[in-house]
């Protein structure tokens, strides 16, 4: 199992409603991406400061099976259309459980 997690900060002047269309978009994705065995995303509560401004954790049974979420044309176009336009930084990483 790959547990892959990515933390999101946007451009400054990012819209609430642009924030919106990236949980409508990450919210479709498990319906289109088998591969996805588990997918959870969200902005930050705000309880510390200096967190990240959105994070996305999903889980796949391998490293092929989150190469092809990766590489997917409904992952691609999402993050061409929605998420890079406003996206300033991101991390991500991959542990296996």
């Amino acid at each position: 199992m790959i547990k892959h997690i990515v933390l999101l900060n946007w451009k400054v002047g990012t819209s609430a409603s642009d924030i919106d269309a990236v949980t409508e978009g990450l919210a479709k994705l498990p319906q289109e991406i088998p591969e996805i065995l588990s997918y959870q995303f969200g902005s930050d509560a705000g309880i510390y400061r200096g967190n990240a401004d959105y994070a996305l954790v999903a889980e796949f049974r391998c490293k092929a099976d989150l190469k092809t979420y990766v590489t997917h044309p409904s992952h691609q176009r999402f993050m061409k259309a929605v998420a890079s336009p406003i996206l300033d930084t991101f991390q991500s990483l991959q542990f296996e459980l």
